[in-house]
Parts: structure tokens; C-alpha cells; sequence
């Protein structure tokens, strides 16, 4: 991987870290304001809001970003199966986008993990 796209994953890495941390703490601190808006249980919530949250911490370890980045494209399945769900499809680029950007992360950090050597 060339010095350009190291700065460019990393750009990448910070924004989605920011963007996952953004999403999960909201769900893991206040609940019950968040439950008015979906149909899921409560205890629900607070397990996407700990695995965005663990996700995001993981996007900026680069010995496992790359299971980070697959998990949280799963997450982001089940965001568009709930947009989808509860008919808004209007913010549904917003997902698609985002997992698209997870998967490419996921492949292109899974080269850099077999590129170094193990412990």
C-alpha cells in the first residue's frame, strides 16, 4: 500500500471511528429516548449502541480494523432493513454509503494484515 493510500485510509478510519462513535454512545447513555422512534426492545439498543461503540475504537486498531469494518457493515444491514422497515426511505443512502465505504475498508485492511508479520 502506497504512503497516499495509508493517509487516505486513515482519514477514512478517523471519520467513521468519529461517525460510529457518534451513533453508538447516544444509544448506550440515553435509551429510552430513542426507543419513541423504533420498534425494537430496549435491550436491543444498547447492544448495537456497546458494538458501534467497541466498532468505532476498533477502526483505529490496525490489527483489527479489518473485523471492525466487517461487523459494522452487518450493523449497517440492519440499519437499512430497519429504514426499510419503518418506510423512510429517503435516509437510506446514508447506510448503503456507509457499508459500502466498510466493505472496501474491510478488504483493503485485510491486505495490510497479511502484509506484517506475525507475533
Amino acid at each position: 500500500m502506497s504512503k497516499g493510500q495509508k493517509i487516505a485510509m486513515w482519514v477514512v478510519s478517523v471519520l467513521l471511528a468519529a461517525l460510529f462513535l457518534f451513533a453508538g454512545l447516544p444509544k448506550l447513555l440515553m435509551p429510552g429516548k430513542m426507543l419513541s422512534q423504533w420498534v425494537y426492545a430496549p435491550w436491543f439498543l444498547t447492544v448495537v449502541g456497546v458494538c458501534e461503540t467497541l466498532g468505532a475504537i476498533g477502526l483505529l486498531i490496525p490489527r483489527v480494523a479489518a473485523l471492525a469494518a466487517a461487523c459494522l457493515s452487518v450493523i449497517m444491514i440492519g440499519a437499512v432493513y430497519t429504514l426499510v422497515s419503518v418506510h423512510m426511505p429517503k435516509q437510506l443512502p446514508v447506510p448503503i454509503v456507509v457499508f459500502i465505504v466498510l466493505i472496501w475498508m474491510a478488504y483493503m485492511r485485510r491486505k495490510e494484515i497479511k502484509a506484517q508479520p506475525a507475533l
